[in-house]
């Protein structure tokens, strides 16, 4: 019997402590994007371990209206026909540089986005996995993200189970989704790293995955055989979810503000080579990638 509902797990999941240099980001965010701002979600690899050691945060920053957000009508227009749009920010902490990688959508936009009826994967898989909401600007903001932040773990295991041949467990069922959305990637991740993933926080996965089941009112221990139109819905999405990727790569190169940073961080991180970009780099961001593609390879930072 699950002693909590799936509403109440992931709302104190929700509400989990950010470390110093995460809540400072969040300072940094919500200044950037005004008052428009309504929730901060903290979510990836920095959450779980919670450090920024040699690694870049995640947020997601859900807004009010884009254009007042992101103070460009165009860079509006690219993220209401195709969200979210990404940037990249620094900011100081104690004498360092803390950096994140954050998503910018309206909250109507993520909620509507982690239901069931919305068919591309990206969103629901992401947002099952754990997520600190790290601000929320009243009552309203945060009662609608976890909400949605519950409704992301039905949608996708809903959408896993008619793939499982019972009976199962819930371990079997989680690595089955992850694996189902990894392949919706225009950069599938191994099927090992879904398996990982699931061991990294086992425990949580087994409280949520049990109320999500009895939520959904799933039987795992019947004997059950794929469905032949799930299959072939996930097949489908495979294809949408790498082309809906390929075209954000494309819609980045015109609205990843600070994508040039980015990429000079990336290439520290990755080869050791430090890059010193000028202001005059970052007016002609297609130039300048090119130049420092070619000089890196050079100095052979790239194999």
């Amino acid at each position: 019997m699950v002693e909590h509902t799936l509403e109440q797990l992931i709302a104190t999941e929700s509400r989990a402590i950010t470390f110093p240099a995460a809540a400072a980001m969040v300072d940094h965010l919500k200044d950037t994007y005004g008052s428009g701002v309504r929730a901060v979600l903290f979510y990836g690899s920095c959450l779980r371990l919670g450090t920024d050691e040699n690694l870049m945060l995640d947020f997601y920053v859900l807004v009010n209206g884009l254009q007042a957000a992101v103070g460009n009508p165009i860079s509006a227009a690219f993220g209401t026909l195709l969200p979210p749009n990404v940037y990249y920010h620094e900011c100081d902490f104690e004498g360092r540089v803390v950096r994140a990688k954050v998503a910018v959508m309206t909250l109507g936009t993520f909620a509507r986005g982690t239901a069931e009826t919305t068919f591309a994967s990206a969103l629901w898989a992401r947002f099952a996995q754990p997520a600190a909401i790290a601000y929320a600007k009243d009552d309203v903001a945060r009662i609608t993200v976890e909400h949605a932040l519950a409704r992301a773990v039905t949608t996708l295991l809903g959408k896993t189970a008619p793939l499982m041949t019972g009976p199962y467990t819930v371990d079997q069922l989680w690595t089955s989704a992850f694996q189902a959305t990894y392949r919706a990637e225009l950069r599938p991740e191994s099927d090992s790293k879904a398996e990982e993933l699931v061991n990294a926080q086992h425990d949580r996965f087994v409280r949520v995955g049990e109320a999500a089941i009895q939520s959904l009112d799933l039987d795992p221990s019947a004997d059950a055989k794929p469905d032949p139109g799930a299959t072939w819905a996930w097949r489908v999405r495979r294809w949408w979810g790498r082309l809906l990727n390929l075209l954000r790569l494309m819609k980045a190169a015109f609205t990843f503000r600070g994508g040039l940073d980015y990429a000079a961080w990336k290439i520290e991180r990755h080869s050791g080579i430090k890059v010193e970009l000028t202001d005059s780099d970052r007016a002609h961001p297609i130039l300048t990638g090119l130049r420092l593609l070619m000089s890196v390879k050079r100095q052979g930072g790239l194999n």
